[in-house]
């Protein structure tokens, strides 16, 4: 009976150390997810995240002409990778691009000459430096040549096999437009302009005087030339049913621009007198046979 005691005595005590064991455990566990879980809208520290390249330039606006000085640091250096420097204009279109190889301690330095042909478009440029992979890279924007005050007008134009006039309305920028004629021959538009600087033409042009027509009678580009060199850098605006809408880039220098189409007004002139013939043939015919009949009866 003794023994049957101790036995049953002894077990519930396991029990219970067990059981506080288990509440323990349960207790720590606890514990430790409540310290691991930050609170509500804390963010989760994590040392800074070092920039792998740093670009930066001497000024924010540039003229034609102008020196840059692309200047910057690469922190972590690998031996013959060169780093790569282009400059974007505001379309994106690259105006230049160079690779240099950057000093042992990472830095690098580069001057370059804001001209060139490309460089025709004024607004916001952007370079962008790239050091191996392309995410190692960065970015810096700058002005080149402040758009002016346009300058607004409208030309007369009139075609000389024709007689008929159309208004042609202009707007430039970096210059003035001297006259603006038509070539029926060569089925284009010619602008005669004196720029100072770089800057745009804006020109808004009758469909009835030229246009540009595919097979199918939908638009097709027009081809644009700037003194005597074609360019592909020009946009086509909102055009509709009766004008055709074109923005040309302009340098310093230029001073012609001819726009090609596929059509032309009609020469008006010439089916006039196509139908003063036809009229006078008529008017002789019924004459001769009017003249004919009172013959017969006689």
């Amino acid at each position: 009976m003794t023994l049957s005691y101790g036995i049953r005595q002894f077990c519930i005590n396991q029990k219970i150390k067990l059981g506080l064991v288990y509440c323990l455990v349960t207790l720590v566990s606890a514990l430790t997810s409540f310290l691991a879980i930050p609170p509500v809208g804390a963010e989760p520290l994590s040392p800074p995240v070092e920039a792998q390249i740093t670009v930066k330039i001497d000024k924010d606006l540039y003229n034609r002409g102008d020196f840059m000085i692309i200047s910057g640091e690469v922190k972590s250096v690998v031996t013959n990778v060169p780093l790569t420097i282009q400059v974007l204009d505001p379309d994106n279109n690259l105006v230049h691009v160079e690779q240099i190889l950057v000093a042992s301690d990472g830095r690098f330095s580069l001057p370059i000459k804001v001209d060139g042909p490309l460089w025709r478009m004024p607004g916001t440029y952007s370079v962008i430096v790239q050091y191996g992979f392309k995410h190692v890279s960065a970015t810096v924007h700058f002005q080149f040549e402040q758009t002016s005050i346009p300058t607004s007008g409208v030309f007369i134009v009139k075609d000389l096999s024709s007689g008929q006039n159309f208004d042609v309305n202009y707007s430039i920028t970096g210059g003035q437009v001297k006259s603006i004629v038509v070539d029926p021959q060569d089925i284009s538009l010619v602008a005669q302009i004196d720029t100072k600087s770089s800057g745009m033409l804006h020109l808004q042009i009758p469909r009835l005087l030229l246009d540009a027509k595919k097979s199918s009678d939908s638009d097709e580009s027009f081809l644009v030339f700037v003194n005597d060199d074609e360019i592909t850098s020009f946009q086509e605006g909102n055009s509709d049913y009766e004008y055709r809408i074109l923005d040309i880039p302009i340098v310093n220098g230029d001073s012609k621009v001819e726009i090609i189409g596929t059509t032309v007004i009609p020469e008006f002139e010439n089916i006039s007198s196509l139908i003063m013939v036809l009229s006078i043939g008529l008017v002789t015919a019924v004459t001769i046979l009017s003249k004919t009949r009172t013959g017969t009866n006689l």
